[in-house]
Order: structure tokens, then sequence, then C-alpha cells
């Protein structure tokens, strides 16, 4: 089994030689699954991403979930301290993406109290196993969020980021589904 450090350098690899053409097109298919999910359709109050770098991209989500009046919210590190907290976007030109979440340059909606007030949440990652465990970017962002949520996580990722498997370390910082652009993946 490959060590977390050789599966985190051998996806950060491959997804920096991501073409656009493929981003795009495999983003647009792994929204489109997204968007048929019941956990996702049925959902009012949605966490997004904002993607950094090569991630799976979610603008697609936005636009069609602000058509339905669900309420998005994305992470982004507080200014007083330094813990993820979620905020109501409702323009995206109002975020810039960083590698903590977002850096928002509008007007602040809401913050929420608690994560748990959204029924599903969408993450990135750099890869994921087929028991929903998740290696990601910077582990400590999303990290205690996953451990206490408790609606819908839904992971999006390019399908060459699952591996069968993951060192169990990473295990408890499980999603529920990852969605790529061949397969929707139930955590076992």
């Amino acid at each position: 089994m490959e060590s977390k450090l050789q599966i985190y350098n051998r996806m950060m690899s491959t997804l920096h030689e991501l073409k656009t053409e493929f981003i795009n097109e495999a983003s647009l298919a792994i929204q489109k699954r997204v968007l048929l999910m019941e956990e996702f359709r049925t959902s009012i109050k949605i966490g997004l991403y904002c993607p950094y770098g090569n991630e799976v991209m979610t603008d697609m989500l936005f636009t069609e979930s602000d058509k339905h009046r669900r309420e998005l919210y994305y992470p982004a590190k507080s200014q007083d301290k330094d813990e993820l907290s979620f905020y109501r976007i409702i323009n995206l030109e109002h975020i810039i993406p960083t590698k903590c979440g977002i850096k928002i340059t509008g007007e602040i909606i809401r913050r929420l109290r608690d994560e748990n007030e959204l029924d599903v949440l969408l993450v990135p990652g750099i890869a994921f196993d087929l028991h929903g465990a998740r290696l990601g970017e910077d582990e400590t962002l999303y990290n205690t969020v996953l451990d206490d949520f408790r609606g819908t996580r839904i992971a999006l990722a390019y399908d060459f980021q699952i591996v069968s498997e993951l060192p169990v370390v990473l295990r408890k910082k499980r999603v529920d589904l990852v969605v790529t652009e061949k397969r929707i993946i139930k955590s076992i």
C-alpha cells in the first residue's frame, strides 16, 4: 500500500497536469450527477466550496441551486479567529478562492453559527477511497467539520482520485458519497 505522502504527491502531480478541457468536461459531468441526486435535490441549505487550483468546479451547482432558492454557504476562515465558518453567498463575484476556503469581498448575508444547519456539505480533496476516507490539501480545513457534521457529506472528485484504500488514520474524516465523472461511490 502506498503511504499517505506517496498518494498525496502522485495525486498533486496529476492534478497540476490537468488540461482545462478535461477539467471543464469532467466538472460538468460531476455537477450534473450531483444535481440529480436526491440528497442534493431535497436540500435547502447547502455547503459548497469555491474550487482552488484544478479542483472540480462548482459554478453550475451554485447557479442551479440559486434558481431554486436554496441557501448557499461557503467556508472561510474567520477574520477574528483562525477557525472555519460558513457564510451565505448570493453572488460568486464577491468571493475569491483560497487554499483555506474563500476570501469574501462583498457583503455577508449570514454566518452560520453551526455547520449542522446545513443539509448537505460538498467537499473537495486530493484522494478518496471506497470507504469514504479523504486526503485533503489542507487536512485541518474540513477535519473538524467532517467529524461533527450530521448532514450528508458529498465529495466531488475526478475518477483518477479514487484509490482502493487510504491509510487507516484518514478513515475517521469520512464522506458519505463521492461523485466523479464516471460514477457515484457510496461509502462502504
